[in-house]
């Protein structure tokens, strides 16, 4: 798997794959299908992977237009873009919620403008 690679989350996979949810557990749980979890504790699977494994299992492949495909992938891109924003967004929150934490009752009514 390249580092360079698409990471999709599980709904977007299971576009991608036409399968249920629980039927994707099983494939990573069978190693069929690998994931990586992020620090929020969501998975993420690679879209090249999930693309190699449509080519393996053709039985299991959704039968799209090569136009929908392109545009699945433009926005899974777009997601996977959004998705890294809103990640370094929330490290950038809980470093502000740590630097903001007072610690004592004097600093909490500094920083609330009581005092």
């Amino acid at each position: 798997m390249q580092e360079s690679s698409i990471w999709v989350t599980l709904s977007e996979a299971l576009a991608l794959l036409g399968v249920s949810r629980k039927t994707l557990y099983r494939y990573m749980d069978r190693g069929l299908l690998s994931y990586r979890k992020a620090a929020n504790g969501h998975r993420y699977l690679s879209k090249d992977e999930i693309d190699a494994f449509l080519a393996s299992h053709p039985a299991n492949a959704n039968i799209q237009s090569d136009a929908q495909t392109q545009d699945y992938s433009a926005l899974i891109k777009q997601l996977s873009e959004l998705n890294n924003k809103i990640d370094r967004q929330n490290q950038l929150l809980e470093i502000m919620i740590e630097l903001y934490k007072p610690e004592t009752m004097h600093e909490l009514m500094v920083k609330r403008k009581i005092l």
